[in-house]
């Protein structure tokens, strides 16, 4: 079996690789555990905290170079790619900091333990199996990466199958950091190698993607910890008083942005019945102006054609188009910004991720009626509010059921994707910093007396 990565922006062949067979992904597992033990007792937490920061500065000088390479084989805009791309090397710093301030003491009652102590140790998982993702190759690679070294594990990395370069160059950055060699080995393959991962043995597994592919290594992985950042099917809730310049464009920006493929998008808008009709005329004048080279091509044209006809079956079903719903002219596999008038809930293009540029709008009456829909969804990545009172607005988010919610902004995630979870069936685990993700914890009560306690047995 093959890999073949192809350019989206025009369609053409870039590299053909060959796939990882179980026995190669099992080897590398094997290594990794090796290096990674030997690695883990001979270095100290400053040692780590010096090849982050090293990381860092060998990232720094190959920026170009990587977000050419993703431009390329991704689509995505350079701006954008470099935007993540610093996003996810400047966050470095925050997991030192964090790093360096872990303690390992735990306070007891000095009346009730008079004679003991207690410390929590902090222990890496080991070998994590990290299943990569198409559409971020960098930011969501480093963001496991960066704190996972840190806390002493090793990986075995398989890229996504639809940006294998991208994902390859990007675990070289590692090795040109000083890692040592076999303790971030990467794996090259589609689902049946990704299939390899979930059953080889890894002590914890990181995986971003589909919601369906999720539950599927939920199911088949076993005890062992999972870290699983899902689909989204992102609300926006324009209240009576939003400002609505302010909101057209962050939703335009929220909704088309790489081609609208994020998990973490706006995918609703629920406007206020005071502001729909002027919100929906803008964005549709936003849409009209955008050029291919603002927003990039969908991945492959499988996807192009799963969003047409996602629009075409909300179209069939009531809504009305009002922009886009085509194919883009030329070379590639762009689609064109679209805008959807939508009646209720129950069409696909509401009740499912889309993964395209695709902005359905519905009107409301009031905030009781937005919550509602808002919730009304097994989905709980992330949720935007728009309004002129911010007091408000918190008040809101207080009452939406998502683990990520921005008022009057939109897909701004904290350092290093700090804090970038989901509720619902967006995500496991949904209430842990992210460095805390990437150990176990031993409690450690050492009693300092050799009495034999009075409820001891044998007195």
């Amino acid at each position: 079996m093959t890999v073949r990565s192809i350019s989206p922006l025009d369609g053409t062949l870039i590299e053909e690789m060959e796939e990882a067979t179980p026995a190669q992904v099992r080897e590398a597992l094997q290594r990794a555990r090796r290096v990674q033990r030997e690695w883990y007792r001979g270095t100290t937490r400053q040692d780590r905290i010096d090849m982050a920061r090293q990381l860092g500065e060998v990232c720094r000088k190959a920026r170009d170079e990587v977000v050419d390479l993703i431009h390329r084989e991704c689509g995505f805009p350079r701006q954008v790619i470099a935007a993540s791309y610093g996003s996810a090397v400047n966050g470095i710093e925050h997991y030192v900091r964090e790093y360096e301030g872990w303690s390992e003491e735990f306070p007891l009652d000095p009346v009730a333990w008079k004679d003991s102590t207690a410390r929590i140790e902090r222990v890496p998982h080991g070998v994590i199996g990290h299943i990569g993702v198409w559409n971020f190759p960098f930011w969501q690679t480093m963001i496991s990466a960066i704190p996972g070294l840190l806390a002493g594990n090793g990986f075995v990395y398989k890229p996504s199958e639809l940006s294998t370069l991208s994902g390859l160059r990007t675990a070289r950055l590692i090795a040109e950091a000083g890692y040592p060699e076999g303790l971030y080995p990467t794996v090259v393959g589609g689902p049946s190698v990704g299939r390899e991962m979930v059953t080889a043995g890894f002590d914890a597994l990181v995986f971003t993607g589909s919601m369906d592919t999720g539950k599927d290594i939920a199911a088949r992985a076993g005890i062992m910890p999972l870290m699983l950042e899902l689909s989204g099917n992102d609300a926006a809730i324009v209240r009576e008083d939003a400002d609505v310049e302010m909101a057209a464009r962050g939703i335009a920006a929220g909704t088309f942005a790489r081609a609208g493929q994020v998990c973490i998008r706006i995918k609703r808008v629920f406007a206020h019945r005071e502001v729909a009709d002027e919100l929906t005329e803008r964005l549709v004048e936003i849409a009209s102006r955008l050029r291919k080279e603002d927003i990039g091509p969908l991945i492959r044209e499988g996807p192009r054609r799963r969003v047409d006809s996602v629009v075409k079956d909300a179209v069939a079903h009531g809504a009305t188009l009002l922009h886009g719903g085509r194919d883009w002219e030329g070379p590639g596999f762009f689609y064109e910004p679209t805008v959807l008038a939508v009646p209720h809930q129950d069409l696909e293009v509401v009740r499912r991720e889309t993964f395209g540029p695709v902005c359905p709008i519905q009107a409301v009456g009031d905030d009781e009626e937005a919550v509602r829909l808002a919730n009304d969804t097994p989905y709980g990545l992330g949720a935007t509010i728009w309004t002129s009172d911010p007091e408000a607005g918190e008040a809101l988010a207080e009452r939406l059921e998502v683990g990520n919610v921005w008022i009057n902004d939109c897909v701004r995630t904290l350092p290093c994707g700090e804090l970038f979870q989901g509720w619902k069936q967006s995500g496991i685990p949904s209430s842990q910093r992210r460095l805390e993700m990437f150990v176990k914890k031993r409690t450690i009560i050492t009693r300092r007396s050799c009495e034999p306690r009075p409820s001891w047995f044998g007195a």
